[in-house]
């Protein structure tokens, strides 16, 4: 139902990849994109625990109102360290990825693993018919918030349908297992402090607008073009304010690039964008 449902036979998205594109090898872009600083990698992985730690703060203060503004930055933080997690361009060796998925993920109570998969299928299956994670995009704006709700356990049933590897499903019930007994255990501490339980509450409510942020606005109305299935969002503050996560065209393009390095390829790739007629969308 609403965005969940299979685009009209009539509307056939071509696969959005760097050859279909016509777009340059990353090697001729210069390999730098790859390398990021240890001090900026341990930078990034730390910025979730950082916002909660604001969070808490601010609540232990009183300040009520800045709350969703943290939460919304904790989410950003947590989804753009989650990508390069997803992607291998973390820095991390095959256990630590597992374990940076695992507590990452729960604390936004979710689950890395099977975020990973739905990505990653996400990639390589942009917009057909079976990509769950893009459906949102082929809807419509009601149909993007409306299926919110539901959103994220349906993504969650999917990929623990089709997880092949019995470890990876192991680490997705410990993820979702986590969560609830995160969710159990902050309705336990009401008796001292309703703190946690605002937390829970505003990062399950947070989860039903993923459709929204992460599929309807970075795949707005696709074209009959590869480069039209993703949108790359220019700008001075709301790019950095989002942790380059706006430049979305360019990292379907070059998903192995970090997503600190997302601002230094989309200048590269302007000559061929302008070769190609595409224009950016500015933003602030």
């Amino acid at each position: 139902m609403f965005a969940f449902t299979a685009a009209p036979s009539h509307l056939v998205f071509p696969s959005l990849t760097r050859r279909n594109a016509g777009m340059p090898q990353l090697g001729t872009l210069d390999g730098d994109l790859l390398t990021v600083a240890t001090w900026q990698r341990i930078a990034l992985a730390a910025l979730p625990a950082l916002t909660l730690a604001a969070f808490a703060a601010l609540y232990a203060h009183g300040a009520y109102l800045a709350l969703p503004l943290v939460m919304l930055m904790h989410f950003v933080v947590t989804v753009a360290y989650l990508h390069d997690v997803a992607h291998g361009s973390a820095g991390l060796d095959a256990r630590a990825t597992h374990w940076a998925l695992f507590i990452v993920s729960v604390l936004v109570l979710q689950s890395g693993h099977s975020f990973r998969y739905t990505h990653l299928h996400h990639h390589a299956h942009c917009l057909d018919d079976d990509d769950l994670e893009g459906a949102p995009a082929r809807g419509g704006l009601l149909g993007a918030l409306l299926c919110g709700p539901l959103y994220l356990p349906r993504l969650w049933r999917e990929s623990f349908r089709k997880i092949r590897p019995a470890r990876d499903r192991r680490w997705m019930a410990a993820e979702l297992a986590t969560s609830l007994a995160l969710a159990l255990l902050a309705l336990w501490l009401t008796r001292w402090s309703s703190g946690p339980l605002v937390y829970v509450a505003m990062a399950w409510i947070g989860g039903w607008f993923y459709p929204l942020a992460t599929a309807y606005l970075p795949h707005y109305k696709p074209g009959s073009k590869p480069l039209e299935q993703a949108r790359t969002m220019r700008g001075a503050i709301i790019p950095a304010l989002f942790m380059n996560l706006t430049y979305h065209l360019e990292h379907h393009l070059y998903p192995q690039v970090p997503t600190m390095n997302l601002r230094r390829l989309s200048r590269r790739l302007d000559p061929h964008f302008a070769a190609r007629g595409l224009r950016p969308t500015q933003v602030y």
